[in-house]
């Protein structure tokens, strides 16, 4: 398979794409769930955030998740209605192309450069951070090798299962998050049954439990990252079965069902921990559902160290997923080299988007890791450096949402929906940005990392745009194939971008 149209060296002149299409019909309703909860992560959602959480909180930290749930769930009735009139594995790229601008769509792709693709090799090396904090604390061991070798093998054990295809992608998801979800839910009400100093109680739902306003507010922002990856259903479009319908559901439901779970976590560390020992809690050496863990099954807290490294493929696995569907929408397109719309003969995966992921994946682990700490690390990469990127494309969304419905489906435009929503949502957003804000050293340079990071992105159009080859944009806004090629379902009637477009 060809396509006919992207950049060139030249002033416009057509060029032959390689590519090929992905395998349609490959996954149903609870793969493409599963995608979204798994790159939610919900054992590192549930563990990892609780000190930070109830350092700024206190008791209330459940509440403040709550109210965070409450937020993503406008987000994710943002996106879903997008998805059910735009089936791409473009995702947001295709959304904010078509319901903006081509050049924005084209940015906001750029921008999701810093959060699926790196945010994996970051995760491993946590995981390996976390092991070996482990093994100190129980066991005098100290392993500080460790992180690295985590990053070594399992980027490139997850990119082997991402080329095998998207059924046995999925076939893992499934498996992998329900055994972390059952393990650390277990956790949760055996917290709540068998409560600590304080005993059981329905005060971490009372907002006069904070410990101040501002504390709370950033537990809230906090809460909101810890949901980040619930959009990530949106990319497995075309390889889904009736997707308008199943993915816009998959979109919402895991976002109801992980909240649901993460609230009563929080609740049960809590309970679990004691309400009395809060105060101790955020400055323990080791994870507080860890040490619960020990506290409860003894020797059987292994079960958490797997849960959470099962969180860590999964949610690694699901990343890649959706940076190589985006970045094989934009191969097809040619906003790309067409060497990333190339797909396995035999697997119909996106190989050389999943290889570069990898290698990005792998590169900026050891990297940074290398330069700060492994701990360190996590935080700039997948704490900042990703949020500040979740936070330009989720807005760039939800101002698509507003204008795509207003703008070609008048009589389908929804006050609630698609304006109030959004406007909610995007002031919430707006909001945990100025509040992550300032950090000390090293963090601080995350706003730069991604500020520059977009102005080369703004460069790149702007060469484009001098040297009059903008013709590769018009592929951007189209919902799926090429030119002249039928969407999903036949309808080819929202994939139309004309060159005004581009004026």
């Amino acid at each position: 398979m060809t396509t006919s149209i992207g950049p060139t060296s030249g002033g416009g002149e057509v060029v032959e794409r390689p590519g090929g299409t992905l395998e349609r019909n490959a996954i149903g309703f609870g793969g493409v769930m599963m995608q979204s909860i798994t790159h939610i992560s919900p054992a590192i959602a549930a563990l990892f955030f609780t000190q930070f959480v109830v350092g700024k909180a206190g008791e209330a930290a459940p509440l403040a998740y709550l109210i965070g749930v409450v937020i993503v769930l406008m987000l994710g009735v943002t996106l879903a209605q997008m998805a059910k009139i735009l089936p791409s594995a473009g995702g947001y790229y295709t959304f904010v192309s078509r319901g903006v601008h081509p050049r924005a769509g084209f940015l906001t792709s750029w921008m999701y450069v810093l959060y699926s693709p790196l945010a994996g090799g970051a995760n491993y090396a946590f995981f390996g951070y976390t092991l070996n904090t482990v093994f100190q604390t129980f066991y005098h061991w100290d392993l500080p090798w460790l992180w690295w070798v985590c990053v070594l093998v399992g980027a490139p054990l997850v990119a082997f299962v991402q080329l095998r295809g998207i059924s046995i992608s999925t076939k893992i998801l499934i498996a992998l998050g329900s055994m972390e979800m059952i393990i650390v839910f277990v956790l949760g009400i055996w917290g709540l049954a068998r409560p600590g100093a304080g005993g059981f109680t329905f005060g971490v739902f009372d907002f006069s439990k904070k410990l101040s306003f501002s504390g709370f507010a950033l537990a809230i922002v906090f809460s909101v990252q810890g949901l980040t990856g619930w959009e990530s259903a949106a990319p497995l479009a075309e390889e889904s079965r009736d997707p308008r319908r199943n993915v816009p559901r998959a979109l919402i439901w895991s976002i109801a069902l992980i909240g649901a779970f993460l609230v009563i976590m929080y609740w049960g560390q809590i309970v679990g921990y004691g309400v009395k020992n809060l105060g101790t809690l955020p400055t323990a050496a080791v994870l507080p559902g860890i040490s619960l863990a020990r506290k409860y099954w003894g020797g059987g807290y292994v079960l958490i160290l797997i849960a959470f490294f099962n969180s860590v493929m999964a949610v690694c696995l699901a990343c890649a997923n959706v940076g190589s569907r985006m970045w094989y929408r934009m191969g097809q397109s040619g906003t790309l080299p067409p060497t990333f719309a190339v797909v396995h003969p035999k697997y119909k995966t996106p190989t050389t988007a999943i290889l570069v992921q990898l290698a990005l994946s792998i590169a900026s682990a050891i990297g940074v890791g290398l330069w700060i700490g492994a701990s360190n690390a996590y935080f700039l990469i997948d704490g900042l450096i990703l949020v500040i990127a979740c936070v330009v494309i989720y807005i760039m969304g939800n101002l698509a949402c507003f204008l795509l419905f207003w703008r070609t489906r008048r009589q389908e435009f929804n006050i609630v929906m698609h304006l109030l929503f959004p406007i909610v949502s995007t002031a919430a957003l707006i909001y945990a940005l100025i509040k992550s804000f300032p950090t000390p050293y090293p963090f601080n340079l995350s706003p730069w990392i991604d500020g520059v990071w977009l102005l080369i992105g703004i460069g790149i159009l702007v060469y484009f745009k001098i040297r009059g080859n903008e013709t590769w944009l018009l592929e951007a806004g189209k919902a799926l194939g090429e030119e002249g090629e039928p969407s999903i379902d036949g309808d080819t009637s929202a994939a139309t971008v004309t060159p005004r477009d581009l004026q």
